[in-house]
């Protein structure tokens, strides 16, 4: 009797102990997740700060043509995160994008990130002046595409 309770009182261990590396192995995974959402959004922000401090606000037609010029891929989808168009004519936000993917001087940047998986879109319509920038990546454990997406307004 007393080997079967031992039996028992092992078996019980055996299943807390594996249940908690299963738990500390999705836990790895999460912080890996919300580390590279936060390096999208600090990325996501530089962007959106680039292009609020390089506009020309002279008078809000040339706001708005100077931000049409910031827009970068406006073409595609975002469930498939797959953009194309015209490339953004700001030499400094086409340099953030860069490192965004892993660009220039050691920046390691979003894993997967490619250009076709970065987005600015513009709408001046109404003097609205709004910014929206999208930045998706695919790191090694993930099944699908992860996208994180900004909105802002110039004025």
């Amino acid at each position: 009797m007393m080997l079967i309770e031992s039996l028992v009182a092992i078996m019980i261990i055996v299943f807390g102990i594996l249940g908690i590396a299963g738990l500390t192995a999705r836990s790895v995974n999460w912080s890996g997740q919300a580390h590279y959402r936060t390096e999208a959004g600090m990325y996501a922000a530089q962007i959106v700060q680039a292009i609020s401090l390089r506009v020309d606000r002279s008078s809000p037609e040339a706001l708005a043509a100077s931000l049409q010029n910031m827009q970068h891929q406006p073409d595609g989808s975002l469930e498939l995160c797959s953009f194309s168009g015209k490339q953004a004519e700001n030499v400094d936000v086409l340099n953030l994008l860069s490192a965004a993917r892993g660009g220039p001087q050691h920046v390691q940047g979003l894993p997967g990130g490619v250009p076709t998986r970065q987005q600015i879109l513009v709408n001046t319509s109404n003097g609205l002046n709004q910014v929206t920038v999208t930045l998706c990546w695919l790191s090694p454990q993930d099944a699908a595409l992860r996208n994180y997406q900004i909105q802002a307004y110039v004025h």
